[in-house]
């Protein structure tokens, strides 16, 4: 099972990588704003993961499975938000990259779901915020979906 898991985080990862030079790009502006966007996407990966992992220890019949796993989101939660605030870093930086070297396409479906992509990044950053301060099953579930909306969002601002 994490074999898949991980072998499908890499295949994403992969494809998202090919597609993006497939496109090609116009200037070095593009192919920075396009680097920034996928060492982003990279990082926000490894924080969506933390969910599966979440979901393994509770899915889990095996002690040993549960024990590694639990040792394992120990270490990483520590680096959750500096992950998040890194990405969200390379995000703003890819938009403003983006914005400056195509201002005359802005109104385009590709820019567009981009907007869509950063207010909900905005409403995924409040609910981590939230959770920090006071951490609810609703909360943590809200936190889950905005996570799952934005990546949902994410992929589509890709692939359009």
């Amino acid at each position: 099972m994490i074999a898949r898991w991980l072998f499908v985080n890499i295949l994403t990862v992969f494809i998202i990588v090919l597609w993006t030079y497939y496109q090609g790009y116009d200037n070095n502006d593009i192919l920075v704003g396009k680097m920034l966007s996928q060492a982003a996407f990279i990082l926000f990966l490894i924080n969506l993961n933390m969910y599966f992992v979440f979901l393994l220890i509770r899915k889990s019949k095996i002690r040993d499975v549960k024990v590694t796993l639990a040792k394992i989101s120990k270490k990483m939660m520590k680096y959750h938000i500096p992950i998040a605030v890194t990405a969200t870093l390379l995000i703003i930086g890819h938009t403003l990259i983006m914005i400056n070297a195509n201002w005359k396409h802005f109104l385009q479906v590709k820019a567009m779901s981009g907007c869509m992509a950063i207010i909900i990044l905005g409403i995924l950053l409040f609910s981590g915020l939230l959770r920090r301060w006071k951490a609810t099953g609703r909360r943590r579930k809200f936190h889950y979906m905005m996570a799952f909306s934005f990546f949902g969002f994410v992929l589509l601002h890709i692939f359009l």
